[in-house]
């Protein structure tokens, strides 16, 4: 028989083993007659092992059998023949997902002569596409709780949800709540959905019996508040007493979630799944949010229980707020009208300008006797107030039943200054309103984050704040007498007065800082990188007074002000849970003063302040005094290990307080503008050093310098620009690189265009610093022309197969090289971050794994005895 052409066309046989897909050639009697490179790799075999052979030393007898029986089918029917099974791969001792095409050749005469086979491992794309579909249904799980807490007032309404969701849509195939009892001994179900509920009590009775010792999944994650996951219930040992129960439900993994309330465990909520390692880490991350949720949605019951009890208070104490459903009436000390609200007049029928200035007897109704005036006004005297049921007639004549308070204000003698009525039509019961803007997804209303979007802003302005040194301020904000809006004029009207509270905020705060509604009249403001507390201190006084302009709510106008509780990270807090708490905590401080009032958490403000200060005073003299230095740390080459650049860093030894880190002294720098002189005196160093290593080194080593915003907008330096100190230096532009950050881009305005084209005239090249935190958009990079962005270190610290970042790095690479740019990944500190970044296409990196930054002849030495070589790493 004559073997296939492959086997003689050298160019043919070259393709075929370029080829990805494993291919092998079998002859009429299913003999195998030729493998590429591919299907030798994928099954970790020699072609000259099994050629001649059926191939069944690879696989077990029946799977061999019904291989061999599809060449059969294909010669016999002439037709293409496509198989997705689940293959025994020996090398890799592991069942993987195969689909095999057969496609069966014949002669001139229809007499058959080859099989071409195509072999494929699709095993990882089965197991993503599952991973996705469970992962839509949690999504989706997720999305109908936040709109359930926003609908639910308490828990009985909102734990038999959580647990349908979790089933319906989550994709569990039972779920349930169980609450502790009053000694923490055991767990019992309050609340419960899915399939085998009837299993459930046998399941609780065992698995928590005895909480303390955290017997199973439930008592597990209550004792030791934290998430319990189990992906295999069959093999894990701590399930061996309820192994047969759980497998006769078909269930194959399960996890548990603590609930918190007032900061201590409350419940736990746990899932059953039909699949094994059903919960990754993204599926764990929802489920967590779900908990969370609970617990947030919990605190938040029972904070706007304690909201209205507050309010109740103030009212009654201050006697000088407005409701709906109270009208209030100030006499003077012989019973004459001198004040009325609205709600009086809505009541009586009385205009203000009708009774100010008459007695208050025009509301007696003439059904109490003389006996009942003279038991209030014998009260009164006693003890200034009075509290009962009293009738009174409105302006029309009508006779109506109304609970009436009074209170007395008194002179500083103790002689009456006011009398003040407030009374409330009880003839008439209104129903309460339904309760405001809980937590949940309400951004379709103002268009602001909702609060889970808030918590991803808020981790990511600490690691942000973590990264520049540079601290931020959290605000709370609660609206006063939002509720009175609502109750006057309607919830149209008081969505109307959320809506234009959210565009007066954006008009008191930068562009990129962040503002966030919580639900119902709960905001929340993030001023990212406050330098300067002043600024902060003029953001919140502008708050204030444009929440107290009135509001025009179409035909109506409204009043209303806000709270507003301070924190500043990281000196109160250095968590997102603690700084929120603080934040709040602040804000009812400043609702108890008074309302449209602020308050710090801490009064560290100060401090800080004395302290930023003292520094500015001490770095005037640190240039000419000899202690701000220069450290140099190196970039290399990823595709050969050569050092190449390396990045110039301030530094600052004082000499009685020894080290200052820069993030300490750069942003004291820029803000009394000292940064210009320092600046100017590292580029000076720069150019000194780089025309030294290229002279020693190599011609075209680059030395990459940050330039502060406060440089480029500085329009009064007296100091040449960087390219004609180039120039005079002998020195091309290329020689340095300009590292800028996000945000300079981002305001970008005529000064700045006019200073990057220096730059770029000048052939200096120009770096994105800290790119893919904060404001990275392919608007700016099309823009602007840019050389090379670099990775923050964020991304990089983290670095794993299949990991989140892993594939963020790559998109990032991908994107700068399709728009022609370089990348350079920083915070490189393991040999496996290297490699995955190699493997990425990175062009550059720096990091801890090849060099700290180094003082000048240190570094010198370092470049010196490390040049040549092309190893991963050294320190």
């Amino acid at each position: 028989m004559t073997l296939p052409k492959i086997i003689y066309d050298k160019n043919l046989k070259v393709l075929m083993d370029s080829m990805s897909v494993s291919i092998f050639i079998k002859d009429a009697d299913s003999n195998i007659v030729f493998m590429n490179q591919a299907c030798e790799q994928a099954w970790q075999v020699n072609f000259a092992d099994v050629m001649g052979t059926d191939g069944g030393q690879l696989f077990p007898s029946e799977q061999q059998a019904f291989f061999l029986a599809a060449d059969k089918k294909a010669f016999a029917e002439k037709v293409k023949v496509e198989i997705e099974e689940w293959i025994w791969n020996k090398s890799l001792q592991q069942n993987r997902l195969y689909v095999t095409t057969k496609m069966p050749i014949y002669d001139a005469l229809g007499a058959p002569l080859f099989i071409i086979a195509t072999t494929q491992d699709v095993t990882e794309r089965k197991c993503s596409e599952a991973r996705v579909q469970r992962l839509t249904h949690l999504y989706k799980a997720l999305s109908e709780v936040n709109q359930a807490i926003v609908r639910m007032s308490d828990e009985q309404q909102l734990f038999p949800l959580i647990c349908r969701c979790a089933v319906e849509h989550g994709g569990m195939q039972m779920a349930w709540i169980g609450q502790s009892n009053s000694d923490n001994q055991q767990i019992r179900p309050v609340a419960k959905y899915g399939q085998h509920l009837d299993y459930l009590d046998k399941l609780v009775i065992s698995a928590s019996a005895d909480v303390p010792e955290g017997r199973g999944p439930v008592g597990s994650a209550f004792r030791e508040n934290k998430s319990i996951i189990i992906n295999d219930i069959d093999s894990d040992p701590t399930l061996s007493t309820w192994q047969n129960v759980m497998a006769s439900c078909g269930w194959q993994s399960v996890a548990a979630f603590p609930i918190y309330r007032n900061n201590q465990p409350f419940a736990v909520f746990c899932v059953y799944h039909d699949q094994k390692d059903a919960f990754d880490e993204s599926a764990i991350s929802l489920l967590e949010e779900m908990s969370k949720d609970i617990t947030f949605a919990l605190a938040n019951f029972d904070r706007e229980a304690q909201r209205k009890n507050d309010e109740t208070s103030s009212r009654l104490a201050a006697l000088v707020y407005e409701t709906s459903s109270e009208a209030m009436m100030v006499t003077d000390a012989s019973h004459i009208i001198v004040a009325v609200n609205n709600a009086f007049t809505e009541i009586t029928g009385y205009a203000e300008s009708e009774v100010v200035g008459l007695s208050g007897v025009i509301l007696k109704s003439g059904k109490h006797d003389a006996a009942f005036y003279q038991a209030m006004g014998h009260q009164m005297r006693l003890t200034g107030k009075w509290h009962g049921e009293i009738w009174n007639k409105r302006k029309n004549g009508e006779i109506f039943p109304n609970r009436l308070t009074l209170n007395t204000v008194y002179n500083e003698d103790d002689s009456v200054k006011y009398r003040v009525s407030l009374f409330t039509d009880i003839s008439q019961q209104k129903q309460d309103e339904e309760m405001i803007w809980r937590q949940g997804n309400v951004d379709a209303l103002t268009g602001l984050p909702n609060r889970r979007m808030f918590h991803q802003n808020l981790e990511q302005e600490i690691k942000k704040s973590q990264r520049s040194g540079l601290p931020f301020v959290l605000m709370f904000l609660d609206l006063d007498d939002f509720k009175e809006v609502n109750d006057s004029f309607g919830h149209a009207m008081g969505d109307l007065l959320l809506k234009q509270t959210a565009e007066r905020l954006k008009l008191c705060v930068r562009e990129f800082d962040s503002i966030a509604r919580l639900g119902g009249d709960e905001f929340t403001v993030i001023l990212s990188e406050v330098d300067n507390l002043k600024g902060a201190d003029r953001v919140i006084e502008a708050i204030l007074a444009s929440i107290a302009e009135p509001f025009r709510l179409k035909d109506k106008q409204a009043f209303v002000s806000v709270s507003i509780g301070v924190t500043l990270y990281p000196n109160d807090a250095s968590d997102a849970d603690n700084l929120l708490k603080n934040a709040d905590q602040a804000m009812y401080a400043a609702k108890k003063t008074g309302r449209n009032q602020f308050s710090y958490f801490t009064k560290s403000m100060q401090e800080v302040a004395q302290k930023r200060m003292r520094m500015a005073v001490d770095l005037r003299g640190a240039v000419h005094g000899g202690q701000i230095w220069v450290a140099y740390q190196p970039i290399l080459d990823l595709k050969t290990g050569h050092i190449v650049k390396a990045e110039a860093l301030a530094r600052w030894t004082h000499p009685a307080l020894g080290a200052f880190s820069p993030a300490e002294f750069i942003p004291v720098a820029e803000h009394t503008g000292l940064i210009v002189d320092i600046g100017q005196w590292i580029f000076e160093q720069v150019i000194l050093q780089v025309k030294r290593w290229q002279q020693v080194y190599r011609t075209d080593f680059q030395v990459s310098v940050n330039k502060s915003p406060v440089q480029i907008y500085n329009k009064m330096s007296r100091y040449a620009s960087w390219g004609h100190q180039l120039m005079q230096a002998g020195l091309s532009g290329k020689s340095i690189v300009v590292e800028i950050t996000e945000g300079l881009l981002l305001d970008a305005n005529e000064v700045v265009n006019k200073k990057l084209l220096e730059f770029r005239d000048a052939s200096i090249q120009i770096a994105l610093d800290d790119f893919g935190t904060g404001y990275s958009s392919l608007s700016y990079l099309k823009k602007f022309d840019i050389d090379y962005i670099k990775i923050d270190r964020t991304f990089v610290s983290h670095l794993s197969p299949n990991s989140d970042d892993l594939a963020l790095c790559e998109a990032m690479i991908l994107m700068a090289h399709k728009l022609g740019i370089k990348v350079i990944a920083e915070g490189i500190e393991t040999e496996e971050q290297q490699q995955l970044l190699i493997a990425a296409g990175c062009d550059f990196g720096q990091g801890f794994l090849f060099s700290e930054a180094l003082p000048a002849d240190e570094f010198e030495q370092f470049l010196l005895k490390s040049s040549g070589l092309k190893t991963s790493g050294w320190h």
